[in-house]
């Protein structure tokens, strides 16, 4: 599954955050092949995944971001049993391995905020089972090619990317895809 992610990721490197619900239909018309649901609450996640899956998009649930879901592995369940999402995203290790106990993709994010945040996010990815690695923010080159580099894990860089140059600029630095929730980005 991680390797089907890794060539999936390569091929389409924009994803498409949505933090709105209001740029749904933005995200179902555009050229992305994959989302992330920043967006929502337990009663209308169902219907937003299924709009967006209706569009041919890999969808994920960011758990951390859903109104009504919590930090426990029953989050994931949810996702699991009332939406028809291919996968999560979260901060949280314990629902990643709750994701693959339950067949779906996990993609665990990290904050990267100064230089021992990102020295502990390198012993981190090492450990880390999650079959993508989502670094924020995503703008800073020496960040990008430092967690890049001998990473197990695809590198997926989000936040602050809002031109077409930061997109490209995060692609020169290590990172594989990007994330971002600027919706003219996401027709690219």
């Amino acid at each position: 599954m991680k390797s089907d992610l890794t060539k999936i990721l390569g091929k389409h490197r924009i994803i498409a955050a949505l933090c709105r619900e209001s740029d749904l239909d933005d995200l179902c018309l555009s050229n992305v092949k994959i989302a992330f649901v920043l967006c929502g609450d337990f009663q209308s996640l169902p219907d937003i995944v299924s709009r967006i899956k209706k569009a041919n998009i890999i969808t994920f649930v960011h758990i951390d971001f859903i109104d009504g879901l919590s930090a426990k592995e029953a989050a994931v369940d949810f996702v699991k049993y009332y939406t028809c999402a291919d996968g999560i995203v979260t901060t949280k290790s314990n629902q990643v391995k709750r994701a693959h106990a339950l067949d779906l993709l996990a993609v665990q994010r990290y904050f990267v905020f100064d230089t021992i945040a990102m020295y502990n996010i390198k012993k981190q990815m090492t450990l880390s089972t999650a079959d993508a690695i989502e670094i924020l923010p995503g703008v800073i080159p020496q960040v990008n090619n430092y967690l890049s580099s001998e990473g197990k894990e695809p590198l997926i860089v989000g936040g602050f990317i809002n031109a077409q140059e930061d997109i490209e600029n995060c692609f020169k630095s290590g990172a594989l895809s990007i994330t971002t929730s600027v919706p003219n980005l996401w027709y690219l």
